[in-house]
């Protein structure tokens, strides 16, 4: 089984790719749901949170020129804030999406070594009215991210919270682009990835996609209510292959986040 995230951000792999692969079953779901998925053998290949995949790199292999990255500012992971500063939430509550396991570890990371300060972590359901009523900040993933950073909504009597992309914040602190998400498969259904053709129909869905984003923002908008120029523009700030210096971002955020992962762990998926 293929596995994608149901966002906007993976509309470049998934977008007509049921038509490519009519025999292989889909299962669709936000980052920790597909990241359990693979974890359980229920899919074989996936895009996965880099965080996961560093916990896990003994039983998966990556596929190479994928990736869901960026290098600076994108507006879907986001911090939401009643602070001008994000250092002025050290000892403050922060609720953290449950939909995520990468961007969670990339605000710790911020928090640490960029800010410098010690927040009180709160797991809660991604809602932006329920996350903000009961904590000082908010972080939120995805296609709800983006629509918030888009509409910049007055929350109740409290007004426009400030909000602060993770990656600018990480670029700012590195210089380097961020992995978001590498492409996976399962070791062992490595054979059987191969034989249902699945990574070179992915291949070939992202190489025809990126020169069809108008096509892909216009039929993606609705879903989110948000116009097809955002929706595009933010396909074009994304990056999708995973170049020297994306694993040098990579490698530079599991060196702060899993400080046991070693880069030679990283093995390549073989076609």
């Amino acid at each position: 089984m293929l596995g994608v995230i149901d966002y906007l951000n993976t509309q470049p792999m998934d977008y007509g790719i049921t038509e490519r692969l009519p025999h292989v079953p889909v299962q669709r779901g936000v980052p920790t749901a597909i990241n359990a998925a693979v974890l359980r053998g229920e899919v074989a290949v996936a895009p996965m949170s880099v965080y996961e995949w560093a916990l896990n790199a003994d039983k998966l292999l990556v596929v190479r020129d994928f990736s869901i990255a960026t290098i600076g500012a994108v507006n879907s992971v986001n911090l939401f804030s009643w602070a001008a500063d994000p250092r002025q939430l050290d000892g403050q509550p922060i609720a953290l999406t449950t939909d995520s396991a990468t961007s969670i570890n990339l605000l710790k990371v911020l928090c640490e070594r960029h800010y410098r300060i010690q927040p009180e972590w709160r797991s809660m359901a991604p809602n932006l009215d329920a996350m903000l009523a009961e904590c000082q900040g908010s972080l939120m993933i995805g296609d709800k991210a983006l629509v918030e950073a888009t509409a910049r909504r007055h929350l109740g009597e409290r007004g426009l919270p400030y909000f602060f992309d993770l990656g600018d914040e990480w670029l700012k602190l590195s210089g380097l682009p961020f992995v978001f998400a590498v492409w996976v498969v399962r070791r062992d259904q490595a054979e059987a990835v191969r034989d249902a053709g699945i990574v070179p129909a992915l291949r070939a869905a992202k190489a025809e996609n990126l020169t069809r984003i108008d096509e892909l923002a216009q039929f993606y908008a609705p879903r989110i209510n948000i116009s097809p120029g955002v929706c595009a523009k933010y396909l074009r700030d994304l990056r999708y292959h995973l170049t020297s210096v994306d694993l040098e971002g990579l490698h530079t955020f599991l060196r702060y986040a899993v400080p046991s992962f070693q880069p030679s762990q990283l093995e390549w998926f073989s076609e």
